[in-house]
This record gives C-alpha cells, structure tokens and sequence, in this order.
C-alpha cells in the first residue's frame, strides 16, 4: 500500500499554507525535533531516556553475576541499575563486579555523556529559538493619511522591555493574468512611509499611501479574485538579545474602508500611556476616502 504524502503546513509571513509530497522529516532530525511542540519534545526525550535504559537494563540481565548485589535475571533491578549508570549517580548499591560489566558500563557512561549533551543543547537551542512578541491589530483601515488616502496597520510590542531595530514589510497577494490566459500569484511588497522603527516600545501604525491607480484599491474592491494582505514585523529584544519575528494576515473582510484606529497613546502627567484595551477599535470617518460603486 502506497505512503500517503508527507503534508507541512508552512507559515509564509503570517499566514499558513499546505506543501505536500516534501522530503520525509528524518532526513533534517535536528530541525524535525526543534519544529516539535513542547508535550511531543518532552514525550520523544522520555521515550528516548526509558528505551536506553531498558535495553541496558536487559543486557545486564542476561548477564548473571556481572552486576555485583543484583538479582540474576532481573530486567527491573538491570533497569535502575542503567539509569544510576547513564546519570552518573552512582548509589554504591549496585555496581560492576566483572571486567565484561565494567566494559558495558563504560559504554553506556559514553552514550550517557551524548545523551545529555544533546538533550541540553535542544532544550537551550529551543529556548533561545525567536519569539514572536508584538500583537497585530485584528483589522486593516483606509482612511486619511496627512490628506492622502492610505492602509494603515497597527502594531505593538507586548512586553516591558523595547524592541531595537525594528522592520516591517507589507506585501500583498497580486493575481497576474497572462495573455494566454494562464495565470499566475505572487506576494508583492507595498511601499510603507516608514518601514524601519529604531525602538519599538509602545505602538506603531504602518502606513501605505494608495494612489487611485492602485491594484490594491482593485483587488480589494473585486469580487473575482482573492484578496490577501500580509504584514511581517522583525526586531531584536532588548532584554534577551534576541530576534523577535512576528506576522499578521488580513483578507477582504478584515478591511475596514473609511474607518480610523481609535488613539491608544496619551499623556497624563508627563508620562505616556499606551491603553491596550481599545487597540483593535476603530471608528468610521465622517468623510469617505473610497466610494465603491455599485455593480
């Protein structure tokens, strides 16, 4: 019976998408476990610790009288005896009396060493692995740009310390249709005012200027093709050192045209407050930026 083909769900700033037929994930080991969640990583490092010692644990008990005080034949006794082996324990209970114990012992020390050395590494290595830490405003806005009609995306960071060096990139899904009829989509990116934030501690809007020509003012307006707008955020945190990636994607449904993000930051007593809790409200503009005709 045929394998089905391997499925990965591949995150292409901020939204999924499906690769299938991909290579099998035992070819990259290292990528596979750090790809994993956390139950499945500390599943896979149990499993891996019992399986070690279980094998070693039968070999000491097909070995009578290699293993000095322990019950001849015993795979549980040859079990704990394994896991004080392979963690350096060393009680004192049970220890090799033989020269062929001593010899398996050493190996499983060895094993022992690479086993942990690994298992440290993936846990730091998964630790140290970029986090996303910015929240994304649920919906898109055209509304008024110092007197231009713009898209405006909001963004902020969630924690205490400042994001340094922050960049963003917001691209859009442009249908292209071919002269011979085919047709073909690619994420094309839409200039930003700003696309470069030296420090990111409270909120930022990204703002892109729609001119009435703009084929997203199409795209968006039309029915016929899928609308699909993408915003990818990058940083390093200042408190770990480390790059802070983040994205967000928004279709036709989650623009909101003449509307305008309600104000987050205020000033009282000489100290800003960014108010979190009205971050994804908007209102709508008392004077329409884009009048979209009816069919």
């Amino acid at each position: 019976m045929p394998r089905s083909p391997r499925r990965q769900i591949i995150q292409m700033g901020g939204f999924p998408a499906i690769k299938t037929g991909g290579p099998s994930p035992y070819g990259d080991l290292y990528y596979g476990v750090m790809e994993m969640s956390w139950p499945w990583f500390i599943a896979l490092v149990s499993a891996s610790f019992v399986a070690i010692n279980l094998v070693f644990g039968t070999i000491y008990a097909l070995l009578p009288g290699a293993i000095g005080t322990m019950q001849p034949g015993s795979v549980i006794d040859g079990f704990f005896f394994s896991v004080d082996t392979l963690g350096t324990v060393g009680y004192g209970v049970m220890a090799p009396v033989t020269r062929l114990g001593h010899a398996i012992a050493a190996v499983e020390i060895l094993i022992g060493l690479f086993f942990s050395a690994t298992i440290t590494g993936l846990i730091f290595a998964r630790f140290a692995r970029p986090r996303e830490s910015l929240i994304f405003s649920e919906v898109a806005v055209i509304g008024r740009y110092l007197g231009r009609r713009a898209l405006m995306i909001r963004v902020a960071s969630k924690r205490s310390r400042p994001l340094a060096d922050v960049t963003a990139q917001m691209s859009w899904l442009e249908t292209v249709h071919l002269g011979d009829g085919r047709t073909f989509r690619r994420l094309s990116e839409l200039p930003l005012v700003r696309s470069q934030n030296p420090m990111l501690g409270l909120a930022w809007t990204l703002v892109h200027i729609l001119d009435d020509d703009s084929p997203v003012l199409a795209a968006l307006t039309s029915e016929s093709d899928r609308f699909l707008l993408t915003l990818s955020i990058s940083g390093i945190d200042t408190l770990l050192a480390s790059q802070s990636l983040g994205g967000m994607r928004y279709v036709r449904e989650t623009v909101l045209i003449d509307h305008e993000f309600v104000d987050v930051i205020s000033e009282e007593n000489g100290t800003t407050h960014l108010d979190l809790r009205v971050f994804h409200k908007t209102v709508a503009i008392a004077e329409p930026v884009l009048t979209i005709d009816a069919p």
